[in-house]
């Protein structure tokens, strides 16, 4: 019995022992796996780092060009070749630019090729270099738009070049130059990471012949923010991005090629982000496992020595039990018990103890109409075959599938995945389901989606991945969107919370009756007479203060409060209308033409009404007015009663002409975003001209809202705009 004890006492510590060979080996896998996903989201980040602030830099040049190229006085300047007046127009522009470290030079250069003017040397002109730079050549030739690396007299430089026409005649080309160290800068402020660019050596000595930087397998240094750069490693290379150990650091190294306008690689970027904390809590880690495996099979040893029939025996029996009661435990808590998949409650504890990726959040948005159409037990059958074929639309991808209560689902992507790849998976996946119809005991049933998603990257937590995503959920359907992706920006707790609030507050006036109208006159410039009121509403607070719209009507539409100030602002108008012989706008949006009852409210209004031909509704055009059937199906009934119909902040949202053409519509409101700096503001002048025209030709009139002073007030006068509105000419107020 001994011989056979000692005998099992070894086979189980060689067993034990090659567990904990396979366990370590296993850990040590993982903990690489770790260190090899950080060192691609590394490199993922250097690259779009990178990506931001070469863009950033091009805006700004782009900006500059543009403000300058269209400045009509600029133009006539360049066309007339008076030198003195171009620089003293264009010099404000330029130095602001400098001054926000957006450009380090600009010129113009004429279309026989010698340049006419540089800002920053307006002394030096009438120079041709096209042979050195046959940038220029080419952009005096194409006469289009580029923005691409160069190489100037002074150094290498990102360029923009804007070609310039005065009455259809090319008259010569703008450029703004921002040296290269510019990008660098930017990506060391926005991100801290080092960074440095390599030109190619050839082309860098054709414009610079004595100008001496370090070389890389053909590339010149010409801009770096540390100088790591200049002492990179043999082994480094531009096309491979690799770990790097530089005095006793270790770094992430990653290159990318920088083209030209003609598509020619000319220039590398190279980043690096030190990663020698991680290197180092990698080794840290795999040290203490192996100490911990060492104590634990010391400890294995000694219990096997002392109890090893009576250990595996109880051990044994206890699993058994153990394992009989967890799995029925796990298949009731764990498991939807109608489709069998893992739910709410499984996801949030693999959550916790799995690296998740991303997660989708899916909602059935006519699951209520199917349950209420057909009944509970096809509504049952519906989700279970959507559940069938979304495991058929993911079984390629490395995602899970989990059910959540009610009509939701949830996938998680458990393995890293591009932006791009992640895209691509979720846009196929949707168009699978979309293109299903579920034949269930004869009923033809198609399911619609919406999705939520948020992405463990751009979150601080991974635990909060279910929460983002179902409030990315939440947003898209607000929004009537089939998909958003959450992001930080969007603010969705603090709306929550304004949201509760102002919903209690709102209610409570209601209750009270604390809501009144105000009134701001809309006014014919040529002899001063009001045309009409617009009626505005605002609520008057506990304390007696008067509460403005922005802060309550978007709790008022969360809450389903809205229809009742709506009916209380056309009430309201009416009672106006009857004892008054002054005419009245309300504005109207989408959901108060959408909802029933308020509809069928206004609409026995104006059927009761003997006034109805001095009621004037104003629809927003940035609120959905898209949907032109019911819209127009809206306008058309009103119409019939003498009504007219306005456009309010026209020039705002979905913005062109094509609603005007479609909707028979008699007034543009022009938004005040327009109108605010007219006085001064030549491209707002531009485009209010060309509204007036539009609406002249189409015998629409016009009125410009937020007049708030004289200047605004005569512009918009002299441009022909038929009524004004405004601060300079009234505040709203209480009629009577």
């Amino acid at each position: 019995m001994k011989k056979i004890k000692q005998r099992a006492i070894l086979y189980a510590m060689g067993l034990v022992v090659l567990l904990v060979v396979i366990f370590i080996s296993t850990i040590i896998q993982d903990k690489k796996k770790v260190l090899d996903e950080k060192t691609s989201a590394h490199r993922s980040l250097l690259r779009n780092a990178f990506d931001l602030s070469l863009l950033d830099t091009e805006k700004g040049l782009s900006d500059l060009a543009c403000k300058i190229s269209s400045n009509r006085d600029i133009v006539d300047a360049f066309a007339a070749r008076d030198r003195e007046t171009l620089y003293r127009l264009t010099l404000p522009y330029f130095q602001e630019s400098k001054r926000r470290g957006e450009v380090d030079m600009s010129g113009f250069v004429g279309a026989d090729g010698a340049h006419f003017l540089r800002m920053q040397d307006p002394q030096k002109y009438g120079d041709n270099i096209l042979k050195k730079r046959p940038l220029l050549a080419y952009a005096l030739k194409t006469r289009k738009p580029i923005t691409t690396l160069d190489v100037t007299i002074y150094d290498v430089a990102l360029v923009t070049i804007i070609p310039i026409f005065k009455n259809d005649t090319f008259i010569g080309i703008i450029q703004t130059v921002a040296k290269i160290d510019r990008v660098q800068k930017r990506l060391d402020a926005h991100s801290g990471i080092k960074s440095a660019i390599a030109f190619n050596t050839q082309k860098l000595k054709m414009v610079l012949p004595n100008d001496q930087k370090i070389s890389y397998s053909g590339f010149s240094l010409v801009s770096s923010n540390d100088p790591l750069f200049e002492h990179l490693p043999s082994t480094f290379s531009f096309y491979q991005s690799n770990r790097y150990e530089i005095d006793n650091l270790d770094y992430v190294i990653a290159s990318r090629s920088l083209s030209n306008y003609h598509n020619e690689t000319i220039a590398m970027m190279i980043c690096a982000f030190d990663i020698t904390n991680d290197v180092k809590e990698y080794n840290a880690e795999i040290r203490n496992l192996l100490i911990i495996s060492l104590i634990l099979l010391t400890v294995v040893g000694i219990v096997l020595h002392f109890g090893f029939r009576i250990l595996i025996r109880r051990i044994d029996s206890d699993a058994k039990i153990t394992r009989e009661l967890n799995q029925k435990l796990e298949h009731q808590l764990h498991t939807d018990h109608l489709t069998s998949l893992p739910n709410r409650n499984a996801l949030i504890r693999d959550i916790h103890s799995t690296r998740f990726y991303a997660l989708i959040l899916l909602n059935i948005d006519n699951f209520k109409e199917i349950n209420d159409f057909y009944g509970h037990a096809i509504g049952d059958e519906t989700l279970l075959a959507l559940s069938r074929s979304i495991r058929e639309a993911i079984q390629k991808y490395p995602m899970k599938l989990y059910k959540m209560p009610s009509d939701e689902y949830a996938i998680v992507i458990t393995e890293p995945m591009s932006s791009l790849q992640l895209e691509v998976s979720r846009t196929d996946i949707v168009h699978y389901l979309q293109s299903k119809y579920y034949d269930v005991h004869g009923a033809s049933i198609y399911v619609a989606l919406t999705m939520g998603m948020d992405i463990s990257m751009r979150s601080r937590n991974t635990n909060s991945l279910l929460a983002n995503a179902d409030m990315a959920l939440k947003a898209a359907k607000k929004r009537h969107l089939s998909y958003m992706l959450y992001d930080e920006t969007m603010q969705i707790k603090q709306e929550y919370q304004n949201n509760i609030f102002w919903s209690k507050k709102v209610k409570e006036a209601i209750e009270e009756k604390r809501f009144c109208l105000y009134y701001q006159p809309i006014i014919d410039p040529k002899n001063g007479d009001i045309v009409e009121y617009e009626a505005l509403i605002r609520m008057i607070d506990s304390n007696g203060s008067t509460i403005p719209p922005s802060y309550f009507l978007p709790a008022a539409k969360q809450s389903r409060l809205y229809p009742l100030i709506s009916q209380f602002v056309v009430t309201e108008v009416f009672k106006m209308l009857e004892s008054t012989s002054d005419h009245y706008s309300i504005n109207l949006s989408v959901d108060d033409i959408f909802d029933k009852p308020t509809k069928e409210f206004l609409i026995h209004k104006l059927r009761t009404s003997a006034h109805a031909k001095r009621l004037i509704f104003e629809l927003l055009e940035s609120e959905g007015i898209e949907n032109y059937q019911e819209v127009s199906s809206f306008i058309a009934e009103v119409k019939q009663y003498g009504c007219r119909i306005a456009i309010d902040d026209f020039g705002t949202g979905y913005s062109n002409f094509a609603h005007i053409l479609q909707l028979d519509v008699d007034i543009l409101k022009i938004d005040g975003s327009l109108i605010r700096n007219i006085d001064n503001d030549p491209n707002a002048q531009t485009v209010l001209i060309a509204i007036t025209e539009f609406s002249k030709r189409l015998g629409l009139k016009t009125v410009a809202e937020f007049v708030h002073s004289e200047a605004v007030y005569n512009k918009c006068n002299e441009l022909g705009i038929d009524y004004l509105q405004g601060y300079y000419i009234s505040e709203p107020k209480p009629l009577g």
